[in-house]
Order: structure tokens, then C-alpha cells, then sequence
């Protein structure tokens, strides 16, 4: 039936009524030195409508990390809609922060454990065979493998929260978490207290939640005041950007004082031709995410392109990604400058001038 004209009827309510009067029709044709033979006939029509019926619903598969959805022959999420849509729905993902990111080495869905987020990527140099295989990266399949693994883990997490009435304002590209101090934890704590003692009376407030982090913070580009809350964003994952200046409740226990002096320094960069890692040219990397979204993006031409820093994924240092159009700076501990992930479209971008290569 499944190949016949009839075969996309067959999960519907008539075929359930058709299936019924076959039933009665052949008791009442069939001869009794064959009711045996009708009954399993009847019987097996069933088993198929059934098969079918499940068929018709789609299957997704979370592995343990390290392993490809190749490893299993079951094929990836074909689309960024299926990832965050059906797929995450069916595996317990929905509240996770999504994310499309092209680019980085594997094509289809797959959850970053440590990062806690949900990425489509495509990477048109990527194969099934050679998709990343991270130990921070658990592949979301389009279907089950033959042996599946399910743990169940309850964590239960004791929070204490201390009021100070003493508030701080940190730079761009800084959270609470980093300094050692915690969130502003409401907003009208946020609007209140902390606005007038970081001296930001008078500013603009909106409360905007669900935008990738949770707590108090200064948007220095639209001078306004912003209290959102993003479940499953965490303190230490809340979102950095170099227009974001979190509000924290406390005061760091270490601070950073900049002093102008008459003396300049050049600091010379290079961007490197696809496929070369700076270990190769014999040029020290890029050792911060200031570096890279500061000095090193103008003076390599990516002053105007988006940067975001992306952790855990294979990479240590700061590369443009040619596919995605994005800089980017990340760290992936046990992956050096030496052992960094090549990709034909990943551009690094090295602290110095790199010599002219002869053939």
C-alpha cells in the first residue's frame, strides 16, 4: 500500500472505517476452514496502517558528545527551522538560547553543552565525515540511532542573594560575574537605586526581556537603561557587548585604572590568507578579545564587521569568518595557536608582520 496511489490515505479517519467493514466483510464471506487465514489477513492490514501512522512523525536524536550523526548513518537536521523548531521541542531544548552561526566547521544542529546554546551552522567545505567532534558539542540527529544512551540528572542549586545598597557600573565587555560581584536582581532595584548611584539619574529605562541576558545594564549606543531577564542565561554567560555596561550589586574587589602617557606604541597585525594558522608564519596570536574587536580589527580592515566571541568550539585566537561575515574571537581550552582548527574559510588574525613567502 505504502507505493500505491492509496498509501497517503491510509493514516486517515475513513481508513479506519474502511478497515472496520473489511473486518466484518470477511467474516461474513469467509468460508469457516478459513477464518484463520482472514483473521491474520486483517491482522497484518492493521500492523501496516499503524507502521505507517508512526512513520509519519518525526524523530530527532541528542548524542553524547564526541560522536557525529554520521558515526550512527542517520542524516542531520536539514534546516535552521527544524533545529530550533521540532527539534528542539522533541529533545527537552526549547528555553535554550538559539543561535546561527555559519561557518564553524559543521553543517546541521548541534548543543553546546558548556556554552548552553542551541546552533544551526552551514559550512559549505564540511562533509558528514568530517563535522566537528568536540567534547563540548552534542549533535542533534534527524532520526535514532541504533543504541541510544539517556541519563537523567537533577541538580538542585542553593541561591543567596545580598543586598549592599552599594552599586557599580562596569565597562564595556564586562559582567558581574567576571568582577566577582552580583547581578542587580530586580527591576525596580535596576530603575532605582542603582541608576541614581551610578549616576545615571535622568536616563531612559525599558524593561526588554528574553534578548540573551539577564540583569542591569547601560546600552552606552542608545543611552538608555535596559532590566531584562533571559531564562537559561546564566551570570557567567550573559551577553558582552562593547556598547553593554552591566550595573552590579557591589563593588568589584579589583579595578583597572588607564593612564594617558606621551609615549605611542605601534601595534602591527595581519590578517592571514585562508587555511594558515599564525603558528605557521611564526607569528604570536592574539591573545584577547580587546585585541582582536579593538586594535587588530581596523588595522586588518574589519573595523566595520560584526564580532562576537565564541567559545568552546575548536578554535583559540581571533579569525574572520569568511562565510558567516563575522570576526570572531574564541577559546577552546586544550587548543593552542599551534593546534587551532584551519578551515578554508577562516581567516586568523596574528599580532606582527608576516614575511613574504617564497616558493
Amino acid at each position: 500500500f505504502g507505493s500505491s496511489p492509496f498509501g497517503s490515505r491510509l493514516n486517515s479517519p475513513l481508513a479506519s472505517l474502511l478497515l472496520l467493514a473489511f473486518h466484518r466483510k470477511m467474516f461474513r464471506t469467509c468460508p469457516p476452514a478459513m477464518t484463520g487465514t482472514c483473521m491474520r489477513s486483517a491482522l497484518v492490514l492493521a500492523m501496516a496502517l499503524r507502521l505507517r501512522s508512526a512513520l509519519a512523525v518525526g524523530t530527532y536524536s541528542r548524542l553524547e558528545a564526541g560522536s557525529k550523526c554520521n558515526d550512527y548513518r542517520i542524516p542531520e537536521v536539514p534546516s535552521k527551522d527544524a533545529c530550533f523548531g521540532a527539534a528542539a521541542l522533541s529533545i527537552g531544548l526549547t528555553g535554550t538560547v538559539k543561535m546561527q552561526l555559519d561557518g564553524i566547521g559543521f553543517n546541521g544542529c548541534a548543543y553546546n553543552v558548556v556554552a548552553n546554546v542551541l546552533i544551526y551552522s552551514v559550512t559549505p567545505a564540511a562533509t558528514p565525515a568530517t563535522h566537528l567532534a568536540l567534547p563540548t558539542l552534542q549533535y542533534i540527529c534527524n532520526g535514532a540511532p541504533t543504541t541510544t544512551t539517556t541519563a537523567t540528572t537533577t541538580a538542585t542549586t542553593a541561591t543567596s542573594t545580598t543586598t549592599t545598597g552599594l552599586f557599580a557600573k562596569l565597562g564595556p565587555s564586562s559582567r558581574c560575574s567576571d568582577e566577582g560581584v552580583p547581578e542587580v536582581l530586580t527591576k525596580e532595584a535596576c530603575f532605582g537605586a542603582a541608576l541614581h548611584t551610578v549616576g545615571l539619574g535622568g536616563t531612559s529605562t525599558m524593561e526588554l526581556n528574553n534578548i540573551g541576558f539577564s540583569g542591569c545594564v547601560y546600552n552606552a549606543a542608545a543611552d538608555m537603561l535596559i532590566f531584562g531577564i533571559t531564562p537559561g542565561v546564566t551570570p557567567s554567560s550573559n551577553m558582552k557587548l562593547n556598547t553593554f555596561e552591566y550595573l552590579c550589586n557591589g563593588i568589584p574587589t579589583t579595578t583597572t585604572t588607564t593612564t594617558s602617557t606621551a609615549t605611542t606604541t605601534t601595534v602591527v597585525y595581519t590578517r592571514l590568507p585562508p587555511g594558515q594558522r599564525c603558528m605557521d608564519r611564526s607569528l604570536p596570536a592574539v591573545s584577547s578579545r580587546e585585541a582582536c574587536f579593538g586594535a587588530a580589527a581596523p588595522a586588518t580592515g574589519l573595523s566595520g564587521r560584526f564580532h562576537i566571541e565564541v567559545n568552546w568550539i575548536g578554535f583559540t585566537g581571533c579569525v574572520y569568518n569568511g562565510v558567516a561575515g563575522i570576526l570572531m574571537y574564541g577559546v577552546t581550552p586544550g587548543v593552542t595557536p599551534a593546534t587551532t582548527m584551519v578551515l578554508p574559510h577562516f581567516e586568523y588574525v596574528c599580532g606582527g608582520e608576516a614575511s613574504p613567502l617564497y616558493p
